[in-house]
């Protein structure tokens, strides 16, 4: 009774997922070299709704997808009969322990992987044994990830190097798209899972004296991962950690990201070398280190807070140091608490437009600009961080940088002074100043990048606009003469609106990229801009952000056809019948059937 009873939970369960978007939380591996092959877990909600994979860019091909079954809970003696099994297994022995002799044996829960064992490659096996012996924590249990999926992916020998984006979708749903990168550089994973009652394999080695490579790593709970490098000497290394960037904000863990530390210690367990944030804005490491002597080094990362959850992904490039390229700046703040100024022209009286540009070039300089006639003079304008009614990125950074608008009453030499907020300075803390006459514009950016389009449903989507120097009036958004829309007007004083979107082509579209753009009148004329693809995310249970995506995404299925309704030429009546709808049965039916028809 019991089985018959899962059984019925898990279709229920699955009708329900299928008719939802699917989420893809995380992608493992996170990337793949040119000219391979590669299976990846890609873990989630509602994967069973999604029966294909896409990849943005040419040069990946999915070859399979294998679904994994939710493990339930097994009962005692149930995980006691798998653990014996697996162990065979281990030991070279693939043939099933005996059953035990119990009249209990009905009420095992049922799992298609748990009956198969024998048949599971050591991938597949690694993954049952991590579910059965890792304690459960209904603290740690994240219901968003509780599914996972095994795509095997090849990629072309010339597919270029870079990053792509990955989404699921099948029947009326898709999912937002997830980074993935091809490399040129060989991968290194970390290793498959094995249960700590057995003997634990040496860490492989990478040989990275003279190339590169890519480690690929997943931090799970309570986990420190480590790799065993080869490294030369003199050489200058740079381990770079992408994390962040492959999943920029959880919305339901605290600080909302994977927030990782790297160490490095030599042959005999020493510390030489550890690094935190690339910047103190960008939380993903980067440690450089030029070894003394060649030798075997030990890279360890772990998350700053040691959490750890499936979504937790990283890879680290080890390659060649290379000193970032000069860039040309208007100013820069290279010690704590200097004042770094410059002096421009202003041509005509009237109003101008001041912005700092530091942030959002990579600099990581927190600006306040303080505006003045000459050194020394009074202070004419002061402006720190922008308050935005929009935030794009994946470290969104565009507050820093600040922007003011000053009403000249003359022209002349003015002198723009620019501090960092937190009293820090280097040489990398450079700035640019730009000086203009105010520009009416605006900015427009969805909250969703995938349209998935079914059976002439309305899909709803978030469209967003950034207003700027002065503008305040309506935005108008355009779509393929294939999409309907609705409620297609930001209207002046809002800076969101909902819009209905509805497929009303007549033949299925596969995934594919699509345009949408945003017009305005300003000064009488027709201003046009494209729509940021972007796709919104929760941090932290409480913030708002938008991530940008590469395109738009579309799939269209067209409405299905309307059924011919049947005549009642198919109604029986006896030859010798004559309507009565007073007393005849026959013809209260042929009433019924006609109020339905």
């Amino acid at each position: 009774m019991k089985r018959t009873l899962c059984g019925l939970v898990l279709l229920a369960g699955a009708s329900l997922v299928c008719s939802a978007d699917p989420y893809v939380g995380y992608i493992y591996p996170a990337g793949i070299q040119a000219g391979t092959t590669n299976r990846l877990i890609i873990g989630g909600q509602a994967l069973g709704g999604a029966q294909k994979y896409h990849f943005t860019k040419s040069g990946l091909h999915v070859l399979k997808i294998d679904i994994v079954p939710n493990f339930p809970p097994p009962t005692w003696q149930q995980d006691r009969h798998l653990k014996k099994w697996l162990n065979g297994i281990a030991e070279g022995n693939r043939e099933e322990p005996q059953l035990p002799n119990d009249p209990h044996l009905d009420e095992w829960r049922i799992n298609d992987w748990w009956t198969k064992l024998d048949k599971l490659d050591i991938g597949q096996l690694s993954i049952v044994e991590y579910d059965l012996y890792t304690p459960k924590n209904a603290l740690q249990a994240t219901p968003s990830l509780r599914q996972m999926v095994l795509v095997t992916v090849a990629a072309d020998a010339d597919a270029q190097p870079g990053w792509r984006s990955l989404v699921g979708y099948g029947g009326g749903g898709m999912s937002a798209p997830r980074p993935f990168e091809v490399t040129a550089a060989a991968h290194a994973p970390e290793p498959l899972y094995i249960p700590p009652h057995r003997k634990q394999p040496e860490t492989p080695l990478a040989d990275v004296r003279k190339g590169s490579v890519v480690l690929d790593g997943q931090i799970l709970p309570g986990s420190t991962d480590t790799f065993r490098l080869h490294l030369a000497a003199g050489r200058r290394y740079a381990f770079r950690v992408t994390a962040r960037e492959l999943q920029p904000y959880i919305g339901d863990a605290v600080p909302g990201f994977f927030n990782a530390v790297i160490t490095l210690k030599d042959d005999q367990g020493n510390t030489v070398a550890v690094a935190d944030d690339e910047a103190r804005f960008r939380p993903d490491p980067v440690l450089e280190f030029a070894p003394l002597k060649e030798g075997i080094y030990s890279l360890e990362i772990h998350d700053v807070l040691y959490r750890g959850r499936a979504d937790f992904v990283y890879t680290i490039h080890i390659g060649d140091a290379t000193k970032p390229a000069a860039r040309a700046a208007d100013g820069v703040v290279s010690r704590p608490g200097m004042v770094s100024t410059k002096k421009f022209s202003i041509a005509k009286p009237g109003p101008h437009v001041l912005e700092v540009k530091a942030r959002r070039k990579g600099s990581p300089l927190d600006a306040v600009l303080t505006l003045r006639k000459a050194a020394g003079g009074p202070v004419l304008g002061y402006w720190d961080d922008v308050t935005n009614t929009v935030f794009t990125g994946t470290v969104p950074q565009g507050e820093c940088d600040p922007i003011g608008t000053y009403d000249f009453k003359e022209a002349g030499e003015y002198l723009a002074e620019v501090t960092d907020r937190t009293g820090h300075g280097g040489d990398d803390y450079v700035w640019w100043l730009e000086v203009r006459s105010p520009t009416p514009d605006f900015e427009a950016f969805s909250t969703r990048s995938t349209l998935p389009m079914m059976g002439g449903r309305p899909v709803k989507v978030g469209f967003r606009v950034r207003r700027m120097d002065g503008f305040a009036g309506d935005v108008k958004l355009e779509f393929p003469q294939d999409i309907r829309v609705q409620s297609g007007v930001i209207t002046s004083g809002v800076d969101t609106t909902f819009a209905m979107l509805t497929y009303v082509g007549q033949r299925t579209m596969e995934v594919q990229p699509i345009k949408v753009f945003a017009s305005a009148t300003i000064g009488g004329k027709t201003v046009r801009h494209p729509v940021m693809p972007c796709d919104e995310y929760e941090q932290a249970f409480a913030w708002k952000h938008l991530v940008p995506a590469e395109e738009f995404l579309f799939r269209g299925i067209p409405p299905p056809k309307k059924q011919v309704k049947r005549g009642f030429e198919s109604i029986k009546r006896p030859p010798d019948h004559k309507p009565n709808p007073g007393k005849c049965t026959n013809c209260h039916a042929e009433k019924w059937l006609r109020e339905r028809l």
